[in-house]
């Protein structure tokens, strides 16, 4: 009597057309997710699912309605979500005192809000022990200047998660944060170029002596989202950032 093939684990990443998401998505088609890349930029998203086989959905992250019809699509050409990954972000650096209001929106509105309308929208469609990981940052917990509304927003994820995964727990449904510090990616590479960060001195001041690569962050990821390895951790918040939060 022949085995019958195991279930398919789906996967949907926000903000995956590229960056940490993009990288999230390829490290887990390596440990054999069905994945499915959502991005409200439909050409770069598609382009990202063409080149990794996946499926890609267009939406916007801060629009409710874009997100009930994209889950649903995904639910619908792959069955159930066992993950969701929120990885959709962005930050408008700049003085405190003189941030524009639009900065101000745009940041709190991708970066906490859109976590939030993902994980409403993709609610009822989860399996049994599935579980969310939301993209935070050492900025939740550490004083970064001019990174204000980016420190609020990725506070809020913290908050968030933890309250998420109180409420959701008797669903059996976790849900975890990775908080990344710098990454080592073309964006940190061409700030350091144009002189907005001493890539040096950010180096000097982690621990470990080096940056972060995205594959440390999606390896976190991927382990708070496996039931069998984390099926007990749900509410936490992992800085995947070298020792630099407590010690940089």
């Amino acid at each position: 009597m022949s085995t019958p093939e195991p279930s398919p684990r789906v996967l949907v990443v926000t903000g995956a057309a590229s960056g940490l998401g993009r990288e999230i998505a390829v490290q887990a088609l390596a440990q054999d997710w069905t994945v499915a890349l959502l991005d409200r930029d439909a050409r770069s998203v598609t382009a990202a699912a063409d080149e990794l086989g996946v499926l890609a959905v267009a939406a916007d992250v801060t629009s409710p309605a874009e997100l009930g019809t994209a889950f649903a699509t995904v639910v619908e050409r792959l069955g159930p979500l066992d993950g969701l990954v929120n990885s959709a972000g962005l930050t408008r650096p700049g003085p405190s005192s003189t941030l524009p209001e639009t900065d101000w929106r745009t940041v709190v509105d991708v970066d906490l809000s859109g976590t939030f309308y993902a994980c409403q929208a993709a609610f009822p469609h989860f399996a049994r022990d599935a579980a969310i990981v939301n993209l935070a940052s050492i900025a939740a917990v550490r004083g970064l200047p001019q990174r204000t509304a980016y420190s609020a927003a990725k506070a809020g994820v913290v908050g968030l998660t933890r309250s998420l995964a109180a409420e959701w727990a008797p669903r059996r449904l976790r849900v975890n944060a990775v908080g990344p510090s710098w990454v080592d990616t073309p964006l940190t590479r061409r700030m350091a170029e144009e002189g907005a960060i001493d890539l040096k001195e950010m180096t000097d001041r982690v621990p470990l002596g080096r940056l972060g690569t995205p594959r440390d962050v999606a390896e976190a990821v991927l382990f708070l989202l496996d039931q069998t390895r984390a099926g007990y951790i749900t509410g936490q918040t992992l800085y995947v950032d070298g020792g630099f939060t407590w010690a940089g």
